[in-house]
């Protein structure tokens, strides 16, 4: 347990020096040397957690990927006369991975990123759209359903690039309130 603690404090390390650099110079011309000595860690720690600068890339972007994966789970597990809560369940879980997750995803979908993570992020959303919507709406033929999916998944990445650039901004609660009510 005491090693696995260890292990995370390094890789956190690592992660915030990335993002911190990535947000001064960007994504691309960030180095394993830049990372290794804003963290404070020698070279062979770095490669015991990654592979390489993509490697860890890859696995922040698929970390917080899998984080709104399960942020779903109250989605699935909830029963259809109940969809308004497990709807609402869901967005909120949603919205606390993107907060809790905002100065990495500032830099990865900005214009010191890369592309990749936006179509990344655009495609897993089309398909957690495309499978929540199969179970409440049956009788939605398969081409509006991929339709309806593709809209709503735009519209859930622009939120997303338009919270985490106006965070000071928006709380939250704000927001949830906003896509949950829509009140404009």
């Amino acid at each position: 347990m005491k090693y696995e603690k260890k292990r995370q404090l390094t890789q956190d390390k690592i992660i915030k020096a990335f993002v911190s650099i990535a947000r001064e110079k960007g994504v691309a011309s960030v180095t394993v040397s830049d990372i290794i000595k804003r963290a404070e860690v020698n070279r062979s720690t770095f490669y015991r957690h990654y592979i390489d600068k993509f490697d860890l890339i890859e696995k922040v972007e698929d970390g917080v990927i899998e984080q709104i994966r399960n942020a779903n789970e109250f989605f699935q597990e909830t029963d259809v006369e109940h969809i308004d809560t497990a709807a609402g369940k869901f967005v909120y879980s949603f919205l606390t991975v993107i907060e809790e997750n905002q100065p990495i995803l500032s830099v990865l979908i900005s214009e010191k990123g890369e592309i990749q993570f936006a179509i990344k992020l655009l495609q897993f959303f089309n398909e957690l759209v495309e499978s929540t919507t199969e179970v409440f709406s049956e009788e939605m033929d398969p081409k509006k359903r991929k339709l309806f999916a593709a809209y709503n998944s735009a519209t859930a990445l622009g939120v997303i690039i338009f919270w985490i650039h106006h965070f000071e901004d928006y709380d939250k609660e704000y927001v949830y309130d906003f896509l949950m009510h829509r009140g404009y």
